[in-house]
């Protein structure tokens, strides 16, 4: 080996050691100023705890589109939603899918894999995502030395159910045109703040609202022309529109 190569070897090895070193300081920054993670799993933790683990637990930037995990996969992780939405899929012997739930800021998904089981649902990002993927083997370290997370693990499960119950409501009564005010409404909620009273919304693809409502594309199409005619819905650019909330909110509560 040449004498530069020689010198190559303990100096690349030594910036791989200070970047890990690096990454793991800025995986331990983020867990402690971390918003989210006073309603996620390890709001007990001590700073020092949350250094232990912090270095374990990517956080994930994942493009609208892409896949966090599929169905009948083992995951081998949690994942916490930090920002924008997650759309549960169930895809179809016929080629066709009914998105089952969305996920957002602070759920907590995958929680089926603490049971050695396939995931229930494939997961794909319905908007650009950020998430905490926290592997199991890191969980269970926890739950072994702190008892009150198995607790917090059944109020996630409750939680889940409870939103599949609030969907079915939701979501697959009322006639479609019901259905359409309250899911604008509910988007619109998920962006809404006190600096930005009025924000916009991205829209889901034609086939995502179709899934979401248990209608066709076409009536999705349809629907949405309509509210935009009405001057429900405002055009902001190709994939984002302003809503009026309090109108919307006396269509979803309207017997038809």
């Amino acid at each position: 080996m040449s004498r530069m190569g020689q010198l190559a070897g303990p100096s690349m090895q030594k910036c791989s050691s200070t970047a890990r070193q690096s990454e793991a300081g800025r995986r331990a920054q983020r867990c402690r100023e971390c918003t989210v993670r006073q309603n996620a799993l390890f709001v007990g933790l001590s700073p020092s705890e949350l250094d232990e683990i912090a270095p374990a637990v990517p956080d994930l930037v994942v493009p609208a589109g892409e896949t966090l995990y599929d169905a009948e996969t083992h995951a081998d992780a949690l994942f916490i939603v930090r920002r924008g939405v997650v759309k549960l899929v169930n895809y179809l012997p016929d080629g066709s899918y009914r998105i089952v739930r969305l996920a957002r800021r602070t759920d907590v998904l995958a929680l089926e894999t603490l049971l050695g089981e396939p995931c229930d649902h494939t997961a794909e990002a319905l908007t650009e995502v950020e998430v905490c993927r926290v592997p199991i083997s890191v969980v269970r370290t926890v739950m072994e030395r702190q008892a009150w997370l198995s607790t917090r693990m059944i109020h996630h499960w409750h939680l889940a159910v409870q939103k599949a119950h609030g969907w079915l409501t939701h979501y697959a009564t009322g006639g479609a045109r019901q259905r359409m005010a309250r899911l604008l409404a509910d988007l619109h909620d998920e962006c809404a703040s006190a600096e930005s009273p009025r924000p916009a919304v991205e829209l889901p693809s034609r086939d995502d609202v179709g899934a979401i409502l248990g209608i066709t594309k076409e009536t999705a199409s349809r629907l949405i022309s309509d509210f935009r005619r009405s001057g429900l819905v405002n055009k902001v650019d190709a994939r984002r529109v302003e809503v009026d909330r309090m109108r919307l909110e006396e269509i979803a509560g309207s017997d038809g």
